[in-house]
């Protein structure tokens, strides 16, 4: 895919500035709260039905009723997650409640996805990893943006669940992704 280089490939950043609060409060449970974003970006931005109103409302700011929803499927124990496990939970949520959608999710390959999926103007959960150097440790964010440079380094602009919804962070952090298609 081509995409221009030493610019950055964005989704307005201010879009995830109702978001900022929506802090993981312990634990594991950022695939969680990730999540959450994913699905209210898509919601305001992209496909108001993509959520009945009982789950949430297009433009509320809050995930309060949002997050005892998707727990059980997503992560029913405090636990760390992987791609695999977030996407089917996200796959049997959408079965409940009625909604066409799936995920998809991949294990390798964060940059190739997270690129096509920016570039069609739709946000991806990326997980990031300790081992390839995330001071996160492992964790799930919300990419929105990609930068690469003449020399090659690669970054993405996220929504961290931990309070920053405009961080910037190296791509070489991130391993697996989710994504609706």
């Amino acid at each position: 895919m081509d995409y221009p280089i030493n610019q950055w490939v964005s989704l307005p950043a201010e879009r995830f500035k109702t978001y900022q609060h929506w802090k993981t409060p312990s634990g594991f449970l950022c695939g969680t709260y990730a999540s959450s974003v994913l699905l209210a970006y898509y919601q305001d931005y992209i496909d108001e039905q993509i959520l009945p109103v009982d789950v949430r409302r297009k433009g509320t700011s809050s995930n309060r009723t949002m997050i005892p929803q998707l727990k059980p499927y997503l992560q029913p124990i405090d636990a760390p997650t992987m791609p695999v496990q977030i996407s089917f939970g996200l796959c049997r949520f959408f079965a409940h409640v009625n909604s066409p959608y799936r995920s998809r999710f991949t294990s390798v390959g964060a940059w190739q996805r997270a690129v096509k999926r920016i570039s069609e103007g739709k946000p991806v959960m990326v997980g990031v990893l300790k081992v390839l150097g995330s001071t996160y440790g492992n964790h799930w964010v919300v990419a929105y943006g990609f930068y690469e440079s003449a020399a090659g380094k690669r970054y993405y602009k996220i929504h961290d669940n931990w309070g920053n919804y405009q961080k910037i962070i190296p791509a070489s952090w991130a391993n697996g992704t989710i994504s609706f298609p």
